[in-house]
């Protein structure tokens, strides 16, 4: 399988604090994931004034319009390029998701080649053709399907994939910060694998701690994106529904243990328990003393350990049959014809 891409989502957890963000990419490479992501807008691109706060975010953050919240939150241009190259100089890969199409222009500017899609903009095709037109080198696209219906898939990926030379992920995704297990519904990895073939699958993770990342993976997710912070008491709406450095370190060794244990889709017997065969299987002994022409029955054949004799597999091969030679009690039984096991 394709290496697991862990992507920090450092997000808005920032704060507006560009000090703060590049404290954050330190924590995320010292946790050992692929890449940090930022999501880059202006505000008043982004909200109108009518807009009002989700549920999680008046918990998180308090009273007050979103449009204020979002403006506490932005970083300017230049703040931007500083944590990408603070990124890039820790030797992890940088990008952001633009929320609207002047800041889509500036992340084209800093040649940005992957572009993450929000749940929220899945409906919105300006952006998306945006997006689709974007002109780079290794492009990925990668959708967030959070709130959306197969048919609201559909129309947006009909209009991404009409994007050249790029590689397409889909993320399976809960908008609900934090989201409870019961909502997670990981099993839908499986649909969206089915229903877009062209797109690899992977899991925008909102749910606390880190079960449904190491589940997601042994779905077949090539991609897992997790919001970070480095405290989970901060004021502002992600937060709480973030994974410490700890916990995104927990998460990244959790991963990687997954991958290594998917293996291949074959069923064969591993050269690490091959050994144990002859100690854990059973032969085909002599339940008492039998003598040379004897016939072998139930009442003088049994099956024991260890299996380096004739299979059980070949009892009514064996029953019988005349031994061929005395035999003592406990002793494998050979007979002409059936090989031990292990040998052919």
């Amino acid at each position: 399988m394709n290496k697991v891409k862990i992507v920090a989502e450092i997000g808005c957890n920032h704060n507006g604090d560009a000090g703060l963000a590049i404290k954050l990419i330190d924590a995320a490479a010292k946790a050992g994931v692929d890449a940090v992501k930022f999501q880059t807008f202006a505000a008043e691109e982004l909200v109108s004034v009518y807009a009002p706060k989700a549920e999680y975010q008046k918990a998180n953050d308090g009273a007050g319009s979103q449009l204020d919240m979002i403006r506490r939150l932005e970083l300017t241009h230049e703040e931007y390029l500083e944590t990408k190259k603070h990124a890039e100089e820790l030797g992890i890969e940088w990008f952001s998701t633009g929320f609207d199409l002047p800041s889509i222009d500036f992340l084209v500017s800093l040649d940005q080649r992957v572009w993450k899609i929000p749940s929220g903009e899945i409906t919105n095709l300006p952006y998306l053709e945006k997006i689709r037109d974007i002109q780079c080198a290794d492009k990925e696209i990668i959708l967030s399907t959070g709130m959306s219906t197969l048919d609201e898939i559909r129309f947006a990926t009909g209009i991404l994939s009409q994007s050249r030379d790029t590689k397409f992920t889909i993320l399976h995704c809960n908008t609900e910060y934090p989201t409870d297990d019961e909502d997670m519904n990981l099993l839908a990895m499986n649909v969206l694998a089915d229903e877009f073939p062209g797109w690899e699958v992977g899991l925008s993770d909102h749910s606390t701690g880190t079960v449904a990342a190491v589940a997601a993976v042994a779905l077949g997710a090539t991609f897992i994106e997790k919001h970070f912070t480095l405290d989970k008491s901060l004021p502002g709406p992600d937060h709480k529904a973030s994974v410490t450095p700890d916990e995104l370190a927990e998460l990244c060794r959790s991963v990687r243990r997954a991958e290594v244990m998917m293996g291949s889709r074959g069923k064969f017997v591993t050269d690490s328990e091959r050994k144990n065969k002859k100690v854990a299987r059973k032969s085909i002994v002599a339940r008492r003393a039998v003598k040379a022409g004897e016939i072998f029955t139930v009442e003088n054949l049994t099956c024991k350990r260890p299996g380096s004799g004739v299979s059980p597999i070949h009892w009514y091969e064996v029953l019988g049959t005349a031994a061929e030679r005395d035999f003592e009690p406990d002793e494998l039984i050979e007979i002409g014809g059936l090989k031990p096991e292990g040998n052919g």
